[in-house]
């Protein structure tokens, strides 16, 4: 039976559209890396992205992290249904309207009933933007399914 690394491998370079998440669907990222160590997805920041200034908003950074950090854990495979207990972000540097950013998800550790994981946004030139960690707790008789 085919991983679901295997299976998201498949789907480098194309944009998630069929994602279980609505959310993850409407931020419409283009899958880059997909591997046992994390993820990675570009995000072009459009308008509704945005706070007044027309710069990537402060909370729209935490939900692409916290959406990353959740599907990093789908992708790679792990079965059971794990919640955030926590998400802690570092704002380090901003973009505009229009601008292509990139997400990068790894594991910090792996327990038996806690994760953490750790999610980097960069912009043009690699340049940081935002760190984040979260740590996650296993649910009791919630597992995912791997179905596009």
């Amino acid at each position: 039976m085919e991983s679901a690394i295997e299976l998201y491998k498949k789907h480098i370079g194309q944009y998630v559209t069929t994602a279980p998440s609505p959310f993850s669907n409407w931020l419409r990222g283009k899958i880059l890396d997909v591997s046992e160590e994390g993820i990675a997805l570009e995000f072009m920041v459009r308008e509704e992205m945005t706070n007044p200034l027309k710069m990537l908003h402060g909370g729209m950074i935490a939900a692409i992290m916290d959406d990353m950090i959740g599907m990093t854990l789908f992708v790679t495979g792990i079965k059971n249904f794990y919640a955030s207990v926590n998400l802690h972000v570092d704002f380090i540097s901003n973009v505009r309207v229009g601008t292509t950013v990139v997400a990068k998800t790894s594991f910090i550790k792996k327990g038996k009933k806690v994760i953490l994981v750790e999610c980097k946004l960069y912009g043009p030139e690699n340049k940081l933007l935002a760190k984040g960690t979260s740590n996650l707790v296993e649910t009791e008789g919630i597992a995912y399914s791997h179905n596009l």
